[in-house]
């Protein structure tokens, strides 16, 4: 069977990987996302454990249309009552990028006519609506070219919504962004991991449950595929229940620190509903002296930028901060940031190991990598 991974832009080659890992026969990296291929099983498990995937969809149909009588006429050649309950609520979520048939409600509209009439003449009676919380999702395509393809969607709520937000403080990250940051960073689980601004905590959350060995799924804890018919809950439940086999209970070398009170209030707050609370250490304190272990490990952080921390005189005595701390202290460490500010830099004025392109939400950002040598005795 052939499935599609969405995530983010920059994080689809780690989430390709990280497919192949959990047992896809295949898999090929493109746009936003990852095509493989794989069983019902594999579905998911990686609905249980990818990290790095914002949705996974199961292809029902694709072809090219020229209006919107021609997306309804595709809709409808999908036999929707294999795959839907006539109990089931549903939702259309369409993504169009054509320079005509642009206007993604009335799409959602034809498309969701199409299937309530594709029950109508089998059974009389159709699914309802519910655009808020629907138990099954199916999802519209269509590119610029005119191509359209339909998906069902098994993840029911964006896999990044792990669960664990429960306080989102000021500009919160992505989950799947904070992983695939923590991925692409190269930090080694078995070593200190070390956030010095970590407001709301996702970053240090992340990287617990990586050391863990945490399922997100076991966070996450609903799918949309719990309520599609055929719906293999002894697989399921089997399948989880390996995932919680894996959980480790020693992890305790992830340190979170903010000079806001409010922020580490919100990150306690976080990794509570996260169950997570014995495994990082927070505390309140500015960069300059947030707590970094005295061995080798890698520190990943979100500096404010911007609007977050206002005129350029306070980013830049803040970056004078981030220095200091790096040079007096984090020794044999490895350092990733994540910034949006062009100067971000030149006003480090160190030499980078990487720096990689990504976005965060609207705004084009780089991941930055630099190495702080051992000290010398």
């Amino acid at each position: 069977m052939t499935y599609f991974a969405k995530t983010l832009p920059g994080l689809e080659d780690i989430l390709r990987q990280e497919l192949l890992d959990l047992g896809a026969t295949s898999a090929q990296s493109v746009l936003r996302g990852v095509e493989f291929e794989g069983d019902e099983e594999l579905m998911y498990k990686t609905l249980i454990h990818s990290r790095l995937a914002l949705r996974i969809l199961v292809p029902m149909v694709s072809g090219h249309v020229d209006s919107e009588q021609d997306i309804y006429d595709l809709t409808k050649t999908v036999p929707w009552f294999d795959h839907i309950r006539r109990t089931n609520t549903i939702a259309i979520d369409t993504v169009t990028t054509h320079p005509v048939m642009n206007h993604s409600v009335f799409l959602s509209q034809k498309t969701k006519d199409a299937v309530a009439d594709v029950f109508r003449e089998r059974f009389g009676e159709r699914p309802n609506v519910d655009v808020k919380s629907p138990d099954v999702l199916i999802h519209l395509h269509l590119n610029r070219d005119g191509l359209a393809s339909l998906y069902l969607d098994p993840s029911g709520r964006s896999l990044n919504q792990r669960g664990y937000r429960v306080d989102g403080w000021k500009a919160p990250l992505n989950e799947v962004l904070a992983a695939g940051l923590i991925t692409l960073s190269g930090w080694d689980p078995e070593t200190p991991f070390v956030d010095p601004m970590c407001g709301s905590g996702t970053l240090v959350i992340e990287a617990a449950l990586l050391a863990k060995r945490k399922a997100p799924g076991l966070v996450k804890g609903d799918f949309g595929v719990q309520k599609w018919p055929g719906f293999r809950k002894t697989l399921w439940q089997g399948l989880m229940m390996e995932a919680r086999l894996q959980v480790r209970r020693d992890v305790d070398w992830i340190h979170g620190s903010d000079i806001e009170p409010g922020a580490i209030a919100a990150a306690k707050t976080n990794l509570s509903a996260a169950s997570l609370m014995h495994n990082v250490r927070l505390g309140v304190a500015p960069v300059r002296t947030c707590r970094i272990p005295d061995m080798p490990g890698h520190i990943v952080t979100n500096p404010p930028y911007g609007e977050r921390i206002g005129d350029a005189a306070t980013f830049q005595s803040v970056y004078a901060d981030i220095k200091e701390m790096l040079f007096d202290r984090a020794h044999d460490y490895k350092v990733s940031f994540i910034t949006s500010d062009p100067d971000f830099r030149r006003l480090m004025g160190m030499k980078e190991d990487r720096r990689i392109a990504l976005k965060n939400g609207p705004l084009d950002v780089e991941f930055i990598t630099y190495t702080m040598y051992p000290k010398r005795r």
